[in-house]
């Protein structure tokens, strides 16, 4: 993963070999602490466990308010856009609506977030102040 970013990083005396392995590293970990909650929700382990978060979580960081389109996201942003979707998720089956339903939900909720980042972040949107 040499590039010519971190070329330029290095030739600085910026460590961008220690930030890209301590994000390898931020990201094995959370991912050991999500497999661990999983298996102690489940009472066991599986290789399938986790399949299907993947809307959940694209879905989370889009409310967070990251662009999908290259942009700037924050670790509080993806939290509440994480509780967010728990909370739509909890809200539904407590209607005793089909699980299924809930990833239809999900993937509505992305495209309108995605909808309104385009028309709200993009460079011809424009505040005109009147007077």
């Amino acid at each position: 993963m040499q590039g010519k970013g971190s070329e330029a990083a290095r030739r600085v005396g910026m460590p961008a070999r220690w930030t890209i392995a301590s994000v390898y590293m931020l990201t094995g970990l959370a991912s050991a602490v999500a497999g661990l909650l999983i298996a102690a929700r489940l009472g066991s382990g599986s290789s399938n466990a986790a399949v299907g978060f993947e809307l959940q979580v694209i879905a989370a960081v889009v409310l967070g308010g990251t662009s999908l389109f290259g942009g700037r996201g924050t670790i509080l942003g993806t939290v509440l856009g994480a509780l967010t979707i728990a909370v739509i998720g909890n809200g539904l089956i407590l209607m005793h609506i089909s699980p299924f339903f809930t990833q239809i939900v999900t993937g509505a909720i992305i495209l309108i977030a995605i909808w309104l980042n385009t028309r709200i972040f993009t460079a011809n949107f424009s505040l005109r102040r009147r007077g």
